[in-house]
C-alpha cells in the first residue's frame, strides 16, 4: 500500500487550485461540497469557474500562480496542462509543508484523489494505489449505476 486512505475536514479551510479547465472544475466542485474556501489561480478560466467567481462561491485570481499564493493553504491541487507550472507548485507546496496533488503526476504529489460514488447515506471512495485510475473511474461508474439495486437490496434487509 503506497497511499494511506484518509478523509480530511476542509470546512472553511483555504484550498488553492492552480488551473481552471475541466479537471480543475471537477476538483473545485468536490472541494465546495466539502465546504472549503477555494481559491483558483489561472490566467484563463472556463465558463463554470468564471460563474462561480461571479457568484462569490470561489475566488478566481486571473494570473499565473506565484509562490506567495500558496502561503497558509491547507491543501493545494495543481490541475494545469503545463508541466513546469505543476513542478513549481509541487516544489513550493513542499517548501510550505502543505499537501499537494498534481493531477496525473503522482511522482509530484503527496496524495491522490480517489474516484467517488455518492449515495444518500454513504460516500464510497475508490483508488488503485495510483496504478490504474481508469479502473477506479470504471468501477465508480459501475457502482453509480448500481445505486438503485443496492438501495432496493438494503431496504429488503
Amino acid at each position: 500500500m503506497r497511499y494511506f486512505p484518509i478523509a480530511i475536514n476542509l470546512k472553511d479551510r483555504f484550498v488553492v487550485v492552480v488551473g481552471a479547465g475541466k479537471v480543475a472544475e471537477r476538483k473545485v466542485k468536490s472541494l465546495l461540497c466539502a465546504g472549503a474556501r477555494v481559491y483558483v489561480i489561472s490566467p484563463r478560466a472556463n465558463t463554470y469557474i468564471k460563474g462561480l467567481a461571479k457568484k462569490n462561491k470561489i475566488k478566481w485570481v486571473p494570473r499565473v500562480v506565484q509562490r506567495s499564493d500558496l502561503v497558509n493553504a491547507r491543501l493545494i491541487i495543481a490541475a494545469t496542462n503545463k508541466k513546469t507550472v505543476n513542478e513549481y507548485v509541487s516544489k513550493w507546496a513542499q517548501q510550505f509543508n502543505v499537501p499537494v496533488n498534481v493531477v496525473d503526476e503522482s511522482n509530484l504529489s503527496d496524495f491522490i484523489s480517489p474516484a467517488i460514488v455518492r449515495f444518500k447515506k454513504a460516500l464510497v471512495t475508490i483508488y488503485t494505489d495510483g496504478k490504474d485510475p481508469v479502473f477506479s473511474r470504471d468501477l465508480k461508474n459501475y457502482l453509480g449505476e448500481k445505486e438503485h439495486d443496492f438501495v432496493s437490496y438494503r431496504n429488503r434487509l
